[in-house]
């Protein structure tokens, strides 16, 4: 009896590894069509940022630029955005010609240029859905003998694009040290949920959370909401445009005391990426809070950062950050300002 037993257990994990198999081989039958003439059977993840993210059984995860794919099949059900913030869904039909993405929603075909195509994603929900995190760390370290100089920084940064929502996460620290002179620290973490709505408009929630010891800062916290729109959307680009209102409060340094105020938030942020070996990107962020309950005093925070990658997914990163406050605390500086040099990694 134990011998049957046995034995008919082996057979329904025999059979359980064969549709586990098949299943998992039926997954990658998508077919890319590259420019040069090569064909890819994969399974297609997603679209983003001019680069289409492939699951492929015998090179695993590779990435290839949307420039050169000239086709692509998928009985598979993906969201597809253009450039101008339209969403199509459906599966992806064999074209008739190259350049061309077929979309069909309900047996009615959508021919689509495919240098209109901004972002696909695929409809099912599948484990791959935790994986869709993308970001980079990265440190710093300087020192000199004169005056026992030390610097220190560290910053991280993560995004996450679905459907709906695109969520950015980031932070930074940056410390300096040298004898004759207090440490000064600079810290800041902040968070930014989008809900994306057609025609590339969004509503924006956001908060953060600061130190600044030049502009005499032990914290300052944020919370906001806004309405925006993304600018411009390529393959290469993107820049968006918010406007809202934030609360905020701040413990200062010394003897003052805590304020807490209302500000308009002005926002306005351009990326460009290339993907051609070395891969290149530049950020520019530039934030304007008019004070609403405090005349006459504004804050600025611009940040500049440019990325040059070495070798596969590390990269060498020169950034510059410029903080204004018209009215600072009665200890602080009105501008902080400073260049960092860092080693970094992408995820």
């Amino acid at each position: 009896m134990n011998s049957r037993a046995a034995s008919a257990g082996k057979l329904i994990a025999a059979l359980l590894l064969l549709n586990f198999t098949s299943v998992a081989l039926a997954d990658k039958t998508d077919v890319i069509h590259l420019r040069n003439g090569d064909r890819l059977t994969a399974e297609i993840k997603r679209l983003e940022r001019g680069r289409l993210k492939l699951s492929t059984d015998s090179m695993g995860t590779v990435y290839v630029e949307w420039k050169d794919i000239v086709r692509l099949t998928s009985k598979e059900i993906y969201i597809v955005e253009l450039l101008d913030g339209e969403r199509v869904q459906g599966t992806l039909a064999t074209p008739g010609d190259d350049g061309t993405l077929v979309v069909i929603d309900r047996d009615e075909p959508r021919r689509l240029d495919m240098g209109q195509v901004a972002w696909i994603d695929p409809l099912k929900l599948d484990i791959e859905r935790i994986k869709r995190w993308d970001g980079s760390v990265s440190a710093g370290f300087d020192k000199t003998k004169a005056n026992n100089d030390t610097s220190i920084s560290a910053s991280f940064d993560a995004r996450r694009r679905a459907v709906n929502f695109q969520l950015d996460l980031g932070g930074s620290l940056y410390s300096r040290s040298q004898d004759d002179a207090e440490d000064s620290i600079r810290a800041d973490f902040g968070a930014v949920y989008r809900r994306l709505l057609e025609q590339r408009w969004f509503w924006a929630v956001l908060g953060s959370l600061e130190r600044n010891d030049e502009q005499a800062i032990d914290l300052r916290a944020l919370a906001g909401a806004g309405y925006g729109r993304f600018l411009l959307q390529t393959g290469r680009s993107l820049w968006s445009a918010t406007g809202g209102l934030a609360v905020v409060n701040e413990q200062r340094a010394g003897a003052e005391s805590a304020e807490t105020s209302v500000e308009g938030l002005l926002n306005t942020e351009y990326e460009f990426f290339t993907y051609d070996t070395p891969k290149t990107s530049i950020l520019t962020s530039l934030t304007v809070y008019p004070s609403l309950t405090e005349g006459g005093r504004f804050r600025t925070n611009l940040d500049l950062g440019v990325r040059r990658e070495l070798i596969e997914d590390l990269f060498l990163e020169l950034s510059f950050y410029n903080t204004y406050d018209s009215e600072p605390p009665i200890e602080g500086e009105k501008n902080d300002y400073g260049i960092v040099t860092s080693l970094g990694y992408t995820f």
